[in-house]
């Protein structure tokens, strides 16, 4: 959860994956996508500058039950894509193949693609609804496809991404009998189950608390 100091509006923190750490320098790395005041507060940000930084908190992606033998799907939608360099980088220590589905709109949203560079341990995918980069069409469709023409089928599924993508994919990896993992997007206001804020629907209960039973869920877990 960050927050810019001494600001008025937004007057709460918003959420971020943390898109990268370097442990050796004590850095923490965010993507950000300037759209509100919010957002647009981090960017005028300069060298030297100070924000409050609240986490980590939520859940993570489990790796629990894979093996080399096995092979995994990570779909990103944009700028969802922010959590996976961290990801891939625990896939590659475990030694575990992972192909890449990454789209976006446009190729303008795919500007963290260069971040995968010599990462991703399978096959890289990319599509944008313009055609501008990649396959012309739903990053969900591509993964579908692909997802149907393997000889045996992904261990997991990683995504992250935008509500109606998570609303279309849910329904694929149920078909194939893929067990998946979403990281959920939602508006949060204190990220830690105070404000109640960030409540999706749920599919055995009212509501998923996002920030305290996830921000990870399974996507059966929710109601679409």
């Amino acid at each position: 959860m960050l927050e810019v100091p001494e600001r008025s509006r937004p007057y709460l923190r918003r959420a971020y994956s943390v898109a990268d750490v370097d442990t050796d320098r004590g850095e923490v790395e965010f993507l950000v996508k300037t759209i509100g005041p919010g957002t647009s507060a981090l960017e005028r940000l300069t060298v030297g500058s100070s924000a409050r930084l609240l986490g980590p908190l939520g859940n993570s992606f489990s790796l629990s039950g894979l093996s080399a033998s096995d092979r995994v799907a990570v779909v990103a939608g944009g700028i969802g894509a922010a959590p996976f360099p961290l990801l891939y980088r625990a896939l590659a220590a475990a030694r575990i193949p992972g192909d890449l589905f990454l789209g976006g709109r446009s190729s303008a949203d795919l500007s963290i693609a260069s971040r995968f560079s010599g990462v991703v341990t399978g096959e890289l995918q990319i599509s944008t609804d313009d055609g501008s980069a990649g396959r012309r069409g739903f990053i969900t469709d591509l993964f579908a496809e692909r997802a149907a023409s393997l000889p045996s089928r992904y261990a997991r599924v990683f995504a992250c991404g935008p509500m109606p993508m998570f609303a279309a994919l849910a329904p694929i990896v149920a078909r194939l009998g893929i067990p998946a993992e979403f990281s959920t997007e939602a508006a949060m206001g204190c990220g830690f189950g105070v404000c109640l804020a960030c409540v999706i629907p749920g599919a055995e209960q009212p509501f998923l608390v996002s920030c305290q039973e996830g921000p990870i869920l399974e996507p059966a877990r929710i109601r679409w």
